[in-house]
């Protein structure tokens, strides 16, 4: 079994964070998810509690695909609860495949920065289970490398979910005001039209 643990600050507000993690795939920056089906959503005792599952793809080695019979291709449970009022995300995600030889359980937590409120803290951790008589080791340091990549991935996916949601709404907010403002002008024109006529 191996762990790898790790801590991440964003630049951005816990509000700001959680959409964008919320809405983190699709996205360029990691492509490895490929699809997400939601099982389950409901409010439960003010939070939001949701279950989705995960497609994953992942380029493993051809050799593994004929020791296992993985193809790459990998279905997760992921389980989490947003609670806005405590502002505290909580994310755990398990294989479904592979269970036979592998174990992988991921645990992802986003809380506001203790000391400066437009920070959020994401603390990371993935403990890793392999049963491959002779590999086990070798396979659990390649895969917990594999993730650590991913990882990295899916941070700067969350940077460029808000980079997206910015831009959403400054393009909102610009057509909002053009159309504000060229309803404004016919109006002063019917105006001046119903003054010119008198």
């Amino acid at each position: 079994m191996k762990i790898w643990t790790s801590e991440h600050i964003f630049d951005h507000d816990w509000e700001t964070v959680v959409h964008a993690a919320w809405r983190k795939y699709p996205n360029p920056e990691n492509r490895a998810v490929t699809a997400i089906d939601v099982v389950d959503q409901k409010f439960h005792e003010g939070k939001l509690v949701s279950e989705r599952i995960l497609q994953s793809h992942f380029a493993i080695p051809s050799w593994a695909t004929k020791l296992t019979g993985f193809s790459g291709t990998q279905y997760s449970h992921e389980y989490t609860t947003i609670d806005p009022n405590a502002r505290h995300m909580r994310l755990t995600t398990r294989n479904l495949c592979g269970g036979s030889f592998m174990r992988v359980d991921e645990r992802l937590t986003y809380r506001p920065h203790a000391s400066e409120s437009d920070k959020t803290v994401l603390t990371q951790e993935a403990i890793v289970s392999i049963n491959l008589p002779a590999f086990t080791d070798y396979c659990e340091k390649t895969f917990l490398h594999v993730y650590e990549t991913n990882a990295a991935k899916g941070r700067k996916g969350i940077e460029w979910v808000i980079d997206h949601l910015r831009k959403e709404v400054s393009d909102l907010t610009s057509k909002v005001s053009t159309e504000v403002h060229d309803m404004q002008e016919k109006v002063m024109g019917a105006f001046s039209q119903t003054t010119r006529q008198r």
